[in-house]
């Protein structure tokens, strides 16, 4: 259902519980733990010692976002799977960097795009479809910082 539908109230009504996003969360989970998990595999093979900090900065705030993740699949009932997707690498830092920062921006943008599906029906998983969005933000801006400083023509 469109935003008009949905505003002149037209077209079939949408039954939305909380318990019809838990696929979406536990989606949204895996993609998260891969992506801390990259950034840490990232974070080992980073050839400079302030590269290799700055990632593990970022994939301790990966962390938290899955984690934010997990606490609302287990209060509404679903159990959290442990099994992750494989990484992406690189040839290079520069390389490793921008795939962390592409797969990040791309859950932002899907963030955004699950908090306006699912508002006004679920107004808690719209807060944290938010707070998720927030902190991909902050994510970020602190890998296009390191992007930023590394060299994308050094080889490792």
């Amino acid at each position: 259902m469109g935003l008009w539908e949905r505003l002149i109230g037209t077209g079939p009504a949408e039954e939305k519980d909380a318990r019809s996003v838990l696929p979406e969360l536990l989606a949204s989970y895996r993609q998260e733990a891969r992506l801390a998990r990259q950034i840490r595999e990232h974070a080992d093979q980073a050839p400079h010692q302030i590269g290799a900090q700055s990632l593990q900065v970022v994939a301790e705030e990966q962390e938290r976002l899955a984690q934010l993740l997990r606490d609302k699949i287990v209060a509404l009932g679903g159990e959290v799977s442990e099994q992750i997707a494989p990484t992406r690498g690189g040839k290079n830092h520069w390389t490793r960097v921008t795939r962390d920062l592409e797969d990040t921006q791309a859950l932002r943008r899907h963030y955004n795009e699950q908090a306006i599906r699912w508002d006004p029906d679920l107004p808690d998983v719209v807060a944290l479809y938010r707070t998720l969005e927030q902190g991909k933000n902050r994510v970020t801006a602190l890998l296009r910082d390191i992007a930023l400083r590394a060299d994308p023509h050094a080889l490792d």
